[in-house]
């Protein structure tokens, strides 16, 4: 079964194969389609951001979920990024506060970077650790947003890390307003205030 998950900043689009009965159906709005239709789905309507918008499941019949999603994905701009989920010696997890939300640290891929080195140069650079390490891969997100005249549709490759060291050099340059360790006692809160695509991944990921 495939699912494919786009979010806004509001709501999300999941595109999927997977049977309705084993989906969270409540509150969405549920859009059926097959080989002979989906073309005609507005997806770029579908996604546009408006605050309270609900969100919606395309469900895909008699065809494979990924032709669909790479269909949509050839009416934005399409960008990688990429960005790390760092543990301490203390079991602490590291998010930055930007934009008045929390986050963790990422940035674009650099014109021929692999993406395990882009997000390690980006937790370096947007919170000045040195000693880090790839533990594992986390998972990919999506994200739309329309910046600069253009529709854009980001895809942020996601790694655990761990570091050994403590001090965090929040960068200021970025936006970037602290640096912090979280442990278990305050990450339901931080979660919860993460933007909705990464609010998701770390809802479904086993964090303590």
């Amino acid at each position: 079964m495939q699912k494919y998950n786009i979010f806004t900043k509001y709501h999300s689009v999941c595109i999927t194969n997977q049977p309705l009965k084993t989906l969270n159906v409540d509150d969405k709005q549920i859009i059926e389609c097959d080989k002979n239709n989906f073309l005609q789905i507005p997806f770029l309507s579908l996604l546009e951001e408006k605050p309270n918008k609900k969100s919606i499941i395309v469900y895909v019949a008699d065809i494979d979920a990924s032709i669909v999603f790479l269909h949509v994905i050839k009416s934005y701009v399409f960008v990688q990024a990429a960005g790390g989920l760092v543990r301490n010696h203390n079991n602490q997890l590291l998010f930055i506060f930007r934009n008045r939300k929390w986050d963790l640290p990422k940035g674009h891929r650099e014109v021929g970077e692999e993406i395990d080195q882009t997000a390690l140069r980006e937790v370096r650079e947007e919170c000045g650790l040195n000693d880090l390490e790839i533990v594992s891969q986390l998972g990919i997100t999506y994200h739309t947003y329309y910046m600069n005249g253009r529709h854009e549709l980001k895809e942020t490759h996601w790694y655990n890390m761990k570091t050994s060291e403590m001090e965090l050099i929040a960068q200021k340059e970025e936006g970037i307003e602290k640096a912090e360790w979280i442990g278990k006692d305050k990450i339901d809160e931080v979660v919860a205030d993460c933007f909705l695509s990464l609010r998701d991944l770390l809802e479904n990921t086993e964090l303590f």
